[in-house]
């Protein structure tokens, strides 16, 4: 069998602007997902809050029980039938928003049942608000115990724009398979397209890891201790101040 590795390095450009469509939808993706999951997570946790918390589970256990494909397929394709028409790329990145808001939804709740109680309850001593509490006492801490899986997550919808190639949006999936139609060179163009996903996701990955270590370190690194620890305190004035040495 005679391989033709030219195909794809005459056509790497084409391949390159597709990656960085996908990189793009992936940040994009990924800040509304963060923003969304952080809300729905919130209302997950917070059974107080009957109301919010029903329709959170409900949303929550409907998306992750269905699969991303079809959730998008029934935003671009199902919609149509209600008069309600939406583009292709807007279709896709709602999909995907959507699809990952219940699951880093679930990591903020895992997040947040990390942190004692005590610290709410010292909060509310302290006179704040439960909002305050949450943004500005809970939260950092959840993100700093989250963000591991959050790392994971991101990777994860890196490889989720693929799927949005059946909507003809220019990604890095869909330029392999115009470029595979034009020259009939499946294994030398997706080999390459396998290549630069692996590139993106693991310089991804390696960045995502040293902000974690940078604003998040641990305790101990490695079996030595690590030269910067955080504490949170609280103030008398009814904030809450970090202590970083």
């Amino acid at each position: 069998m005679f391989l033709d590795w030219w195909t794809p390095i005459e056509n790497l450009p084409a391949l390159l602007k597709g990656a960085l469509v996908s990189l793009e939808l992936t940040l994009t993706v990924f800040a509304l997902s963060l923003f969304f999951g952080t809300i729905v997570g919130f209302l997950r946790y917070n059974k107080h809050h009957k109301a919010g918390y029903r329709i959170a589970t409900v949303y929550v256990e409907l998306i992750r029980n269905t699969p991303m494909l079809v959730q998008i397929f029934f935003l671009y394709f199902g919609l149509p039938q209600f008069k309600i028409y939406l583009p292709a790329l807007f279709a896709g990145i709602l999909g995907l928003t959507i699809n990952n808001t219940a699951y880093i939804a679930e990591i903020v709740r895992s997040g947040i049942q990390s942190i004692p109680k005590g610290q709410w309850e010292a909060a509310n001593c302290l006179g704040l608000k439960p909002i305050h509490t949450f943004l500005d006492v809970i939260f950092p801490q959840a993100l700093r115990n989250i963000f591991p899986s959050l790392i994971n997550q991101f990777i994860m919808i890196l490889f989720g724009t693929s799927l949005l190639s059946v909507l003809d949006i220019k990604d890095l999936t869909q330029v392999a398979s115009i470029l595979n139609s034009q020259n009939f060179r499946t294994l030398e163009l997706f080999t390459f397209a396998i290549g630069i996903y692996y590139i993106m996701s693991v310089i991804c990955s390696k960045i995502l890891r040293y902000v974690n270590n940078r604003f998040f370190p641990s305790i101990s690194n490695g079996g030595r201790e690590n030269k910067w620890m955080v504490f949170y305190e609280f103030s008398p004035i009814g904030g809450c101040c970090w202590m970083v040495f």
